[in-house]
Order: structure tokens, then C-alpha cells, then sequence
């Protein structure tokens, strides 16, 4: 009880500043309130929600979303285990290398979908690849590449906190047992590992999922397919429909929440001792 008395000022600073907001984004949600319009605004219910689920353009958008999530994920998980397998032979230089992998994270999220947009659409990545008149899908490309740069190094990162706590002991064991390098890898590196694992491909699954900047920057009137971030920001910030951007932002929570569950309970491991 004696640690609840420390924790219950953070407890409810945190509770404030996180449940006034989403309270007042579903109080608004539930209305029909549009800048254009301030003076009739109205009571709709779920009428907003049943909108949106409802709508293809929607699902379409959600499923674009996590495309992307998918593969940002997969490709910054596989880029960052490599990576920290090299740098688990440095000593001298991990100070230094620590930091350089980590400017990609540090640089504005926006920084970073311009210049790999502008490499893959007219740039060098352009150039190499002959990649020609690459269109909005290309330039979705461009920005997801970008979002996988960014996010390798905080992967790098983390999976070699989890690789260096692999137990030498195992791995003695393994090797005087004959195990192969794929079975040492498999076997003892993999589950010793899971840990670290779960955290990176969670964290960066619900990083990725908020994706705006790039696909802001890539959209063009009359598109097909956008991400669910975009789509709330088109219609908050461009039509100004704030209760049916209240709404999608919080299907999107709701979404989130879900996935960020989904994570954990399939990212579930026993820690190796």
C-alpha cells in the first residue's frame, strides 16, 4: 500500500490528461458538428459510427494501414536482428555506433518521408533502379521505405539488449551438443530473445500505425486507396467534419487497442533462464 502513495499522483495526472481528451473526443463523436456550420450542430447518436463502419472507402483505408504496418514490421525486425548481430561483435565503438543508429529515430518523422519520397519518385533510388514514372503507389512505397529506415535503428536497438542477455551457457551447450548454426539460432538465440522481440515488433506496430506524414504527402485528390490516419485527418482538418473525425479517431483507437492485444497475446513467450 505504501508504494500506491508514490504511484497515485502519476496515476492521476496520467488519468487526466488521458481521459479528458478521448472523453471529449466521444462526447463529439456522438454529434454532428462541422466548422462550416458551428451554429447546427445536433445530437446524432451512433449514427457517425455506423457511418464509418459501414463504408468501403474506410475498410479500405484500415486495410492499407496495416498492409503497411505488416511489412514495415517484418522487414525493420529481419534489418534489426542482422544489425545487432554485427554490432554484438563491437566493444570499443558501441558508444558511438549506439548513437549513429539511432539518428534515423531522432530525425522529424516528416524529414524523413520527404527525402525518401523524393529518392524513390526522382532521386537516386530512382536513378539506380530505373524505376521510370513510379505514380502515387510508388510514392506510397517511397514513404513506407522511409518509415522502415527510421524505425530499424530503435529496433537495432532493443533486439541487441535482448541478444546480449542470451546465455553463454546455452550456447556452450549447444555447441557440445554438435547443434548446427541455424539450430543454435532456432533453438537457443530465438526463444532467449522473445522477449526483447515482443517489445520491438509491439512498439513499432502501433509506431507504424499512426503513419500520417508520408501518406499526407503523397496524397492526391481522387485516390483510391489511403491510409486510416489520412482519412482522419482529410476529414477533421479539410472537409471539417470534427464529429465524424471524432468518431474515426476513435475506431481508431478502438483498432489500436485491439491490435496492441493481438500483439501481446501472440508475442507471448516464456523467458529463457
Amino acid at each position: 500500500m505504501k508504494g500506491w502513495r508514490w504511484l497515485a499522483p502519476a496515476v492521476v495526472v496520467l488519468l487526466a490528461v488521458t481521459a479528458w481528451p478521448i472523453g471529449r473526443g466521444v462526447w463529439l463523436s456522438l454529434s454532428s458538428y462541422s466548422l462550416t456550420g458551428p451554429d447546427d450542430r445536433s445530437f446524432v447518436g451512433v449514427d457517425n459510427y455506423l457511418d464509418i463502419l459501414t463504408s468501403r472507402t474506410w475498410w479500405l483505408a484500415v486495410s492499407a494501414t496495416l498492409i503497411i504496418v505488416l511489412v514495415a514490421v517484418v522487414l525493420q525486425l529481419l534489418i534489426g536482428l542482422a544489425f545487432a548481430a554485427a554490432l554484438r561483435q563491437l566493444t570499443v565503438l558501441w558508444p558511438v555506433t549506439r548513437v549513429l543508429v539511432l539518428v534515423p529515430f531522432a530525425l522529424l518523422a516528416v524529414v524523413t518521408a520527404v527525402v525518401w519520397r523524393d529518392a524513390v519518385t526522382t532521386g537516386f533510388a530512382a536513378e539506380w533502379f530505373r524505376l521510370g514514372e513510379v505514380g502515387p503507389f510508388g510514392s506510397l512505397v517511397g514513404v513506407t521505405v522511409g518509415e522502415v529506415w527510421r524505425g530499424v535503428g530503435i529496433t537495432t536497438v532493443i533486439l541487441l539488449a535482448g541478444l546480449r542477455r542470451v546465455p553463454t551457457s546455452l550456447m556452450a551447450s549447444a555447441v557440445a551438443d554438435g547443434a548446427s548454426g541455424w539450430q543454435r539460432f532456432r533453438r537457443v538465440v530465438l526463444p532467449a530473445m522473445g522477449p526483447a522481440i515482443a517489445v520491438a515488433a509491439t512498439y513499432r506496430s502501433l509506431d507504424t500505425f499512426r503513419i500520417l506524414e508520408g501518406p499526407l504527402l503523397v496524397d492526391e485528390p481522387g485516390a483510391s486507396v489511403r491510409t486510416a490516419p489520412l482519412i482522419v485527418w482529410n476529414t477533421t482538418f479539410s472537409s471539417f467534419e470534427l464529429g465524424l473525425g471524432a468518431a474515426m479517431s476513435i475506431v481508431l483507437l478502438v483498432i489500436a487497442g485491439l491490435l496492441g492485444l493481438l500483439m501481446v497475446q501472440l508475442l507471448r513467450v516464456r523467458r529463457v533462464v
